[in-house]
């Protein structure tokens, strides 16, 4: 599950459980109250006409004769004396009898008596009443007086209350859900943000940082520690490429020395043959170790160089030339090229670099085809962009290969490889002079058919 989601769970989980907390408090102070207050009322009821009773006795007036019925008008009221027996009975008890619960909490009779009988506002739903049994005392005596009052249907109103809080109970956890989905989505967007930046980051873009917002916040805490580790990535791949280049340099004189050395030694006519032997095997490696030395030397400083000496020229005569140069060594292998190039071309681009990679694209086409095989090129405008294409025949290279043939180093077939020489580098400076250009290379290969490279530059390069 994503953050994003965890967040909104567990935001809305908490504010739920506080929202029906609150609710639950609310519904039971809800249905408390009222009770509390019908209470209160026949409490007061109950002293009301004991004080009345006591009136009506001090002033030896009949109960029956008194106004006793006027204070119990729509009430249910009985007044106990000490033995237990009624002395007075109020019209209403007089029809419903109603059970005497001796205690200090309140009890609910249900009848089937309209409440519009007593109230005309009301509807003609059954009439309930709550009691109370007080102890006053009247004149000194005491009097137990059971009074109740008819009130509505409060376990219907219950239910409705209860159906409204449920329903803003869902309605708020919608709310919960929605606010906190998108407060998460804010708070995570710097996570977000941060994220996308890292993964556009890569060796050859080491140089780039992720922007602070200055907050000093633990997103930003956290960017600024990537950015530490940006520089401490960044120096140790300077340091890396520089060690290369610097290796590769100083190797590169005592390597031409070396070779040079052979070279007048094979030139004396006096070595016996078996040394000569030696000899030539000995420049050979010497040789295939310059040629290395240089492609490191070149990769070096393509991968520590950001820029371009840029100048107008003609693509397509460029290719020719570089086919020319090349002619005699496919003349010696029985390979047949063909091109397909109109017109000259023209393109803004670093010709030295674009010349490197025809030169190694060219090679690699002719080290790696088939006796009496074929090598196709073709270059022009297509939808705007300028694209390179050349195929040749021969063994052809593994599909699961295809991905890493760029890499530094990498060889298809191993054994093969090693046969035709080359240093397993000519495709990765093939690919970072494609990639200073801002464009992209891709291989097409059947193992019975063509190996194709296509190389797809902006439209910005054509003049």
């Amino acid at each position: 599950m994503k953050i994003r989601n965890r967040i909104t769970l567990w935001v809305s989980l908490a504010g739920l459980a506080s929202t029906v907390v609150l609710s639950l408090i609310v519904f039971f102070w809800g249905l408390e109250t009222p009770y509390e207050f019908l209470d209160q009322e026949l409490e007061i009821r109950a002293h009301t006409l004991a004080n009345e009773l006591e009136r009506e006795q001090a002033a030896k007036i009949s109960v029956a004769d008194g106004t006793m019925e006027s204070f119990s008008h729509l009430y249910w009221a009985r007044i106990y004396n000490a033995q237990g027996q009624p002395v007075f009975t109020s019209q209403l008890a007089r029809e419903i009898e109603m059970p005497l619960k001796r205690g200090d909490t309140g009890y609910l009779i249900r009848t089937d008596i309209p409440l519009n009988r007593f109230y005309t506002e009301e509807d003609d739903q059954p009439t309930a009443f709550w009691n109370r049994v007080f102890t006053v005392s009247a004149g000194g005596v005491p009097y137990q007086v059971h009074v109740a009052r008819p009130v509505e249907n409060l376990v219907g109103e219950s239910i409705e209350s209860a159906l409204m809080i449920g329903s803003a109970l869902l309605a708020s956890a919608l709310i919960l859900i929605v606010v906190s989905y998108q407060v998460a989505g804010r708070i995570l967007h710097p996570v977000r943000e941060i994220n996308r930046l890292t993964a556009e980051i890569t060796a050859k873009t080491l140089a780039t940082r992720l922007p602070l917002a200055g907050n000093r916040d633990e997103i930003d805490e956290l960017a600024a520690s990537l950015n530490e580790m940006f520089n401490r990535l960044h120096f140790s791949f300077r340091r890396q490429r520089e060690f290369v280049a610097n290796a590769s340099h100083e190797l590169k004189t005592p390597i031409t020395l070396l070779r040079l050395s052979m070279e007048e030694m094979l030139q004396d006519e006096q070595l016996p043959l078996s040394l000569q032997e030696k000899l030539l095997a000995q420049e050979r490696a010497l040789a295939r170790i310059s040629q290395l030395v240089k492609s490191l030397l070149d990769l070096s400083r393509l991968e520590m160089t950001e820029s371009l000496e840029k100048e107008p020229f003609s693509l397509n005569d460029l290719i020719a030339s570089v086919a020319e140069e090349f002619q005699p060594l496919m003349q010696e292998q029985t390979l047949r090229f063909t091109s397909r190039i109109n017109g000259p071309l023209p393109v803004h681009a670093d010709r030295e670099k674009i010349r490197r990679m025809l030169i190694n694209l060219l090679d690699n086409a002719i080290r790696y085809n088939q006796p009496e095989g074929e090598i196709c090129c073709r270059a022009g405008v297509d939808e705007g962009k300028v694209t390179i294409v050349l195929a040749n025949t021969g063994p052809g290279i593994d599909r699961n290969e295809q991905s890493r043939i760029f890499d530094q180093f990498y060889r298809c077939e191993k054994s093969r490889a090693t046969v035709h020489g080359g240093s397993g580098l000519g495709l990765t400076i093939v690919k970072r002079i494609v990639e200073l250009h801002g464009g992209t290379i891709t291989v097409e290969s059947d193992s019975s058919a063509w190996t194709t490279f296509t190389v797809v530059f902006p439209s910005a390069l054509h003049v």
